[in-house]
C-alpha cells in the first residue's frame, strides 16, 4: 500500500495534517509507504515508478482533487495492469468522494477509505473536451463534472481572490457559498447545445449543468438523485433559463437535498452526450477546472476498483 501525500492541500495545511494523523492510520491498519507528490507535472511519473515495481495499492492522502489526480495518472499509465485499488485519506475541505460519511471510517477525525478488503469496481466519468485549435483533451472524474455556476464557482474559490481567500480561513462552508454567490451576480446563462445518441440536438440557456456519479459537492450541497458509484450510468442535473433570484434559492434548496421537479430543472440518466456552445465557458471536474466550448461525457462501467 502506497500513500501519496499532498502537503498543499486545504490551503496549505496538507503536511502538518497528515503528521497528526498518519500515526493513527498506522496503528490502525497494515503496513504502508507514504512519499510526497512532487508536483502535478511530475506525478504521472511517481505513480508509473511505482506500478513498474509492483505496487497495486494507491491512497491520495489530500482532497477531491488529489484523488483526481491519482485517478488519472493511474488511467493514463501504459502499465497500470489488472488489480489496481484506488482510496483516499481526506486532508481536503470537502472530501466529498468519502461522502456519504460513514462514522467507522475516520481516523483521527479524517474521513478515510483504505479498506481494500472490500474494494469494489466504480463507474468512472470520461470527459473529452476541446483544448484550443483542433485538439482534445480527455480527463477522467470519479464524483462528478460540471458546466455553469458551479464551474465558475469553483474556478474563483480556487483562484483564493482575497475576499474569498480570508472567509476559507474561518468556514470552508461559508467559502463555498461567497463564491457561488459572487458568480451568480455576475454569472450569465450560457447558449449551448445539447446532443444524444439520436437525435436532434436540444438548445438550452444553461444556468448550471452539473454530470454525477455522487451527488455530494461542494460541502454541504447534495442532488436527490438515485445515483450509485457502479450502475452503469451517468446522472444529469440541469437548470436552464434561471434568473439570478432562481439559481440563488435552487443553490438553497441544495442544502436540503431539493432538486428534481422544481421550476427551470430537469433530470435524466445516460451513458453518454455532448455539449458545445459558441462561447468558451468553465468546465470543472472533481474540482478541476479548464476553459472549452466543447466537451463529451460518458461512462466507463466499473474501470476502477475503490477502498471501502
Amino acid at each position: 500500500m502506497l500513500i501519496f501525500v499532498n502537503p498543499v492541500c486545504r490551503y496549505g495545511q496538507g503536511r502538518r495534517t497528515w503528521a497528526l494523523v498518519e500515526p493513527a492510520l498506522r496503528r490502525r491498519f497494515e503496513s504502508f509507504e507514504a512519499e510526497e507528490i512532487r508536483s502535478p507535472e511530475s506525478f504521472e511519473g511517481q505513480v508509473r515508478t511505482a506500478l513498474a515495481a509492483g505496487e497495486r495499492v494507491f491512497i491520495a492522502a489530500g482532497g477531491d482533487g488529489t484523488v483526481n489526480l491519482l485517478l488519472n495518472a493511474l488511467l493514463n499509465s501504459d502499465v497500470m495492469g489488472d488489480g489496481v485499488v484506488l482510496g483516499a485519506v481526506g486532508l481536503g475541505s470537502s472530501n466529498d468522494f468519502h461522502k456519504p460519511f460513514r462514522p467507522e471510517s475516520f481516523v483521527a477525525g479524517v474521513p478515510v477509505r483504505m479498506d481494500r478488503q472490500n474494494a469494489m469496481a466504480c463507474d468512472v466519468i470520461a470527459v473529452s473536451y476541446q483544448n484550443g485549435g483542433d485538439g482534445l483533451s480527455r480527463r477522467y472524474c470519479l464524483i462528478n463534472a460540471s458546466v455553469g455556476i458551479t464551474a465558475e464557482a469553483n474556478a474563483l474559490y480556487n483562484s483564493r481572490a482575497r475576499s474569498i481567500a480570508l472567509i476559507q480561513r474561518i468556514s470552508h462552508e461559508a467559502a463555498v457559498v461567497a463564491s457561488a454567490l459572487q458568480t451568480i451576480v455576475r454569472y450569465r446563462n450560457i447558449s449551448a447545445a445539447l446532443s444524444f445518441k439520436h437525435p436532434p440536438s436540444r438548445a438550452f440557456a444553461i444556468t448550471n449543468l452539473s454530470v454525477i456519479k455522487n451527488p455530494h459537492f461542494a460541502g454541504g450541497l447534495c442532488y436527490d438523485t438515485a445515483i450509485r458509484p457502479n450502475d452503469g450510468r451517468i446522472g444529469v442535473n440541469l437548470c436552464a433559463g434561471m434568473t439570478k433570484w432562481e439559481a440563488v434559492m435552487t443553490l438553497l434548496r441544495l442544502y436540503r437535498k431539493d432538486f428534481c421537479g422544481n421550476l427551470k430543472t430537469y433530470s435524466w440518466f445516460t451513458r453518454e452526450f455532448a455539449l458545445q456552445s459558441k462561447t468558451t465557458f468553465a468546465l470543472e471536474m472533481d474540482g478541476e477546472v479548464v476553459k472549452t466550448n466543447r466537451a463529451v461525457f460518458s461512462v466507463l462501467p466499473g474501470l476502477i476498483r475503490c477502498c471501502a
